[in-house]
């Protein structure tokens, strides 16, 4: 079935609220019609938006706090590198307490410095430098070093500016995993399969 041509205008650009639809006249019945598809919580779509990453993102954003940000291997996505960015959509919340997960997304907490985040995509984003920092700091080194080596590879940081992170927080999370990475790191490897296998060989 078509979308309903009675959509108004404003509800076709992206995801919007029950709000937003009353503001343009449509009701709560309306939205649960063939025109609309629901995306969460209080969150829905026009039928006729085609669903991608971009779209399920900026679902997510509308329901973000002040000081969060699209992080991990979304917020590698969301600079350009060729991984999957919504399984899971990840976030980083600044807030000690609550739930694990938020409109959708996997949450983790820690402070996020105004240098840390950056608009990429219209989307609040964790800083190339500081995705680096999350993904090589967790399990397995592995991946660490696959999304260490895709950023290098890109440009988006040097060895220097990870060696200096490292210098300037020698007590947090995860830095002992993320020198391993840096020493294995190869900014001239080209694809994740080649990382892989070298780490492999290794």
């Amino acid at each position: 079935m078509p979308p309903n041509p009675s959509v108004p205008d404003a509800l076709k650009t992206g995801p919007f609220t029950c709000a937003d639809a009353s503001d343009v006249g449509v009701t709560r019945g309306q939205l649960r019609g063939a025109g609309y598809c629901r995306l969460g919580s209080g969150l829905y779509r026009w039928a006729g938006l085609k669903e991608s990453p971009q779209l399920m993102l900026a679902a997510v954003a509308r329901r973000l706090p002040a000081g969060a940000a699209f992080s991990g291997r979304t917020a590698a996505w969301l600079h350009g590198l060729d991984v999957e960015p919504c399984d899971p959509i990840e976030v980083t919340i600044p807030e000690p307490i609550g739930s694990g997960r938020r409109a959708g997304a996997f949450v983790r907490r820690a402070a996020l410095a105004g240098e840390e985040i950056v608009p990429r995509g219209g989307l609040p984003t964790t800083s190339a430098l500081r995705t680096v920092v999350d993904l090589g700091g967790r399990n397995p080194l592995t991946e660490g070093v696959v999304a260490a080596d895709l950023f290098l590879h890109a440009r988006l940081v040097t060895i220097a500016e990870l060696r200096s992170y490292v210098a300037d927080h020698p007590r947090a999370k995860g830095i002992a995993r993320l020198r391993r990475v840096i020493d294995l790191a190869e900014p001239k490897a080209e694809s994740a399969m080649e990382t892989r296998l070298r780490c492999s060989s290794s």
